[in-house]
């Protein structure tokens, strides 16, 4: 038993140790577990997250301790346990509790992945006993089974990842089909689970959003009618631009391009279809202009920033995982004037830090309309684009010109902006993101399944498909991708 000290005249309570043991995809379920972890004074947790001898330690510390509401630290030998305290075993290590300290040693030769999760527990149980805790996360392999054997002998507390939540369902798959897990749980879960064990934790906590799908009611998922007459004249609108700008609309949803059609009509005082086809004939140079009303070419800076955050959990994970030397490859279709691009640029600039070097960024934005790319390719834009974009980081990543901003060029020179259609030529291969949003939804619904099959094919496996809010995966979509988080439409890439 391990005694915390207290002030004087109040009782002291024994100090918990949690060993959180993780191999693949276990940072992200790190990073959404202790942004909801709060302080107990009970509890100093040890993490064992399988590294290479070369692995990231102090960029895993960093990327944990910014979502972390306790003090995030890489262990040294013979480091002192605390209460709310959280200690990284470092790559190349094994991690030993001995009393009230841990002690860092050279891994045995029988241990395949390092640091070991099954010398970490079983240390934990021996100098714990009953005030032991095991928290297994995703991971592949069989890594934990010993350790939480030996938690559970001691009558120690032990904690498992829901599989199917976990990237990797290996190691908390092998733990359950021992029998030696006690509770199976969500990441939150285990969180609330921990603060309704011991006093002093609160039980409440802020998801990100609902876990379920959103439900949309019947009819606003079916397409509106659209009259024969209607149909017919869009038809032949589309035809035209097709032939005088080369981009073809035909697959686009009809009551998405009659909006904006009869928008363009009530602007210019046009009453008909027959006036307007006669404008037409007259000045070619419409076809011009209704392209550029059918493209969507509006954005800002982290726009759905919740959105953004559950992404940049993901992001981590993938990154802290990369070898050394390996770039980070990210694909944005339907770029627009490039807030997109240059937000995934500014929240990896973030996530990396220091590392930068080892692993460059290379986002590759596309779009169909020149205006915008001529705008993205500036990178100089007004106030109102930083909307929802934290001071702290406009000010990091903008230079202010007057009442605009322009992006520096560290981050300017991570993002190559190109005009190309999403489904003419080869794609980019070897991604690690795809963020998609706010395209699908003007596609009609066969074109939106040939594209996710192309996001498919450029993904790496596991990489990660980020689309819009108001948009859903298709049973072909979800065939291929699943989800991370339904409500803010993240979803990954299926073997």
């Amino acid at each position: 038993m391990i005694l915390p000290q207290a002030p004087a005249g109040q009782m002291v309570l024994p100090l918990h140790v949690a060993g959180i043991g993780a191999s693949a995809g276990g940072l992200e379920a790190m990073l959404l577990m202790f942004a909801h972890l709060r302080p107990t004074g009970r509890i100093a947790y040890v993490v064992a997250q399988h590294m290479a001898d070369n692995g990231h330690s102090d960029l895993v510390v960093r990327l944990i301790q910014r979502e972390s509401a306790l003090p995030v630290r890489l262990a040294e030998h013979g480091v002192r346990l605390q209460a709310d305290t959280v200690l990284v075993i470092p790559a190349g290590k094994d991690g030993q509790v001995r009393g009230e300290r841990l002690v860092l040693c050279e891994p045995a030769p029988h241990h395949v992945s390092t640091p070991s999760v099954n010398a970490l527990f079983s240390s934990i149980a021996e100098t714990c006993r009953s005030d032991a805790i095991g928290i297994i996360l995703s991971g592949t392999g069989s890594d934990g089974v010993t350790g939480c054997r030996a938690i559970r002998d001691g009558g120690g507390l032990t904690l498992a990842q829901q599989p199917s939540e976990a990237k990797f369902d290996g190691m908390p798959e092998a733990a359950i089909r021992a029998k030696l897990i006690d509770e199976v749980l969500t990441v939150e879960m285990i969180c609330e689970s921990l603060a309704l064990r011991f006093p002093g934790a609160s039980s409440s906590f802020t998801s990100s959003g609902p876990s379920a799908p959103m439900a949309f009611p019947a009819a606003a998922l079916a397409e509106p009618v659209v009259s024969e007459a209607a149909h017919q004249d869009l038809q032949d609108l589309v035809r035209k631009v097709h032939e005088a700008t080369g981009i073809d609309f035909s697959s686009y949803k009809e009551e998405t391009l009659l909006r904006r059609l009869e928008k363009r009509k009530s602007n210019l005082g046009i009453p008909s279809a027959e006036a307007y086809q006669a404008l037409v004939r007259r000045d070619p140079g419409e076809l011009h202009v209704l392209q550029h009303l059918f493209l969507v070419s509006v954005s800002s800076f982290f726009r759905d920033r919740e959105s953004f955050r559950v992404l940049e959990r993901a992001l981590a994970g993938a990154v802290a995982e990369k070898p050394d030397g390996e770039p980070v490859r990210v694909w944005v279709p339907g770029c627009a004037s490039g807030e997109e691009p240059y937000t995934l640029a500014i929240i990896l600039g973030e996530l990396l830090g220091n590392c930068r070097r080892n692993h460059p960024v290379a986002i590759i934005a596309t779009d169909l309309n020149p205006e915008a790319l001529a705008i993205a390719s500036d990178g100089v834009y007004r106030k109102t684009a930083f909307k929802e974009t934290d001071d702290v980081l406009r000010d990091r990543y903008f230079l202010q010109r007057g009442q605009h901003y322009e992006v520096k060029p560290e981050i300017k020179s991570c993002v190559t902006f190109e005009r190309r259609d999403v489904l003419v030529g080869l794609p980019p291969a070897d991604l690690d993101l795809i963020s998609c949003r706010n395209l699908l939804i003007y596609m009609k619904s066969q074109l939106q399944d040939r594209l996710v099959k192309v996001f498919h094919q450029s993904l790496r496996p596991q990489g990660l498909l980020f689309i819009g809010q108001s948009e859903s995966l298709s049973f072909v979509g979800n065939s291929l991708f699943g989800p991370i988080d339904h409500y803010h439409r993240l979803f990954r890439r299926r073997r």
